[in-house]
């Protein structure tokens, strides 16, 4: 059968699993049907993450895999208690119960995404949100300017084209239109804390921030703003924007005084507690997780709570000596991989990506530690690009020395993968040996090489 034929009657398929779902949930409150592509996808399938804040707590491990055909094709009809948002790629979408929406994903660029159906409106509107970790309005720094004063103008100039933006949907709910203000302002401060920092990167400024001429002004002119706009902003709602828990030091500098700030403050521990438990499994600290789980039971606030536990008992059974948890991926050839495959020699794993920049410059000494160390254990380089095609692009023309590999975040989020590089040493008996090594080139690794 012609491939374009039966690429068609594939998606024929979905559309009518489309509409006989959307029929038989039409009168049940808590589904929504999501129905479309992810572009460049040939059935590597993509995962929905929550983005609110106690997804965060538990490094996003709640979230729900989409399988897709060869051709991107997708299907999936999910329950949920409430409209929330969630995150798809580099996507944030606003999910309601009974929405049925069509859509077409790039996972790179928002901005070229295309939606159709049920609350078509506000994902198209979302997918013109500026990236948070790009700060926001500057946008990795390619709108700087080089007097502060035309920095500032320029920030608060996209702050009202967002809102009025955001004026134009109809048929939104006041809660939605209310979180979006917040974002919008909250995209105001992050801009403005990060300008110094992105303009001296842009400009190749090597003096410290307080000596940049351009910007002698910024604690007279910037910090006023930031503070007029931080000053109150301080309602626990807010939390469920991963663009107000970016600045939430800054929110709690400006409202000491605040009562609303409880609550926020009360997340910003359990957010410390969380990176503690990383910082405990990364140095296999039996005692301080021991500690944490005490000082954990003790909070208040149940869902955080259990969220934090719930991370916990997750990394407590994988420190040093614990089963090493399986996982599955595909290599350069395309054949489909079991860590297990393995088993019975010592595996070192480096995970990476090929947008993380210094993933890219940490990989030669991998690959040199690999020509090293070659009998005396299997190396695995596995990247968790959501983008396979990206991944196989770049492998291409190039020496293979280790063994290449490509799995997602998901797959391995018994692993508690925060960030990467992030490198594990799997050993002879499958146990692990270390969860989080510093470098490749790290003394402990050689140490253990060397030992083998």
């Amino acid at each position: 059968m012609n491939k374009k034929v039966f690429s068609l009657l594939q998606f024929l398929f979905f559309i009518v699993q489309f509409f006989l779902c959307n029929n038989s949930f039409a009168n049940i409150s808590n589904h929504a049907i999501l129905v479309g592509v992810i572009k460049g996808n040939k059935g590597e399938g993509i995962t929905l993450y929550r983005a609110d804040e106690t997804s965060e707590l538990l490094n996003y491990s709640n979230s729900q895999y989409i399988p897709t055909d060869s051709t991107g094709h997708f299907y999936i009809n999910i329950i949920l208690d409430k409209a929330d948002y969630y995150d798809i790629g580099s996507n944030t979408l606003f999910i309601s119960p009974n929405d049925s929406i069509n859509m077409v994903i790039d996972i790179e660029d928002p901005s070229i995404s295309k939606f159709s159906g049920d609350g078509a409106d506000i994902q198209k509107y979302l997918s013109g949100n500026p990236y948070y970790k790009s700060a926001s309005y500057l946008e990795g720094g390619k709108n700087i300017r080089r007097k502060l004063e035309e920095n500032l103008e320029f920030i608060l100039s996209q702050e009202q084209k967002r809102n009025v933006e955001l004026g134009k949907l109809t048929n939104v709910s006041k809660s939605f239109n209310y979180m979006e203000t917040a974002r919008i302002k909250a995209d105001v401060i992050i801009s403005l804390v990060h300008l110094r920092s992105y303009y001296k990167r842009m400009f190749g400024i090597k003096q410290g921030l307080d000596s940049i001429p351009e910007l002698k002004n910024y604690h007279s002119t910037a910090i006023p703003i930031i503070e007029q706009y931080a000053y109150n902003f301080t309602d626990k709602k807010y939390l469920a924007l991963i663009n107000y828990r970016y600045i939430l030091s800054t929110i709690i500098k400006f409202n000491t005084e605040n009562r609303k700030l409880k609550p926020i403050i009360q997340w910003s521990k359990f957010s410390q507690l969380s990176s503690e438990i990383d910082q405990a499994m990364k140095t296999n600290d039996v005692v301080l997780l021991n500690k944490l789980k005490k000082d954990i039971i003790g909070m208040p606030n149940e869902d955080y709570r259990n969220a934090v536990l719930n991370k916990l008992s997750t990394v407590s059974n994988l420190i040093k000596g614990m089963k090493a948890v399986d996982f599955d991926f595909e290599d350069s050839d395309g054949n489909k991989r079991k860590l297990s495959d393995y088993k019975g020699k010592s595996i070192f794993i480096d995970l990476w990506a090929t947008w993380c920049e210094p993933c890219l410059v940490q990989k030669p000494d991998f690959e040199k530690l690999s020509k090293k160390y070659k009998d005396k254990g299997i190396f695995l380089s596995i990247s968790l690009d959501s983008d396979k095609k990206r991944w196989l692009t770049f492998l291409k023309n190039k020496e293979i020395s280790v063994i290449e590999g490509w799995s997602s975040f998901k797959s391995l989020s018994m692993y508690n993968v925060v960030s990467i590089p992030r490198y594990i040493i799997i050993d002879e008996d499958f146990n692990v040996f270390i969860l989080d090594a510093p470098n490749s080139s790290s003394k402990i690794i050689q140490d253990y090489f060397n030992a083998l």
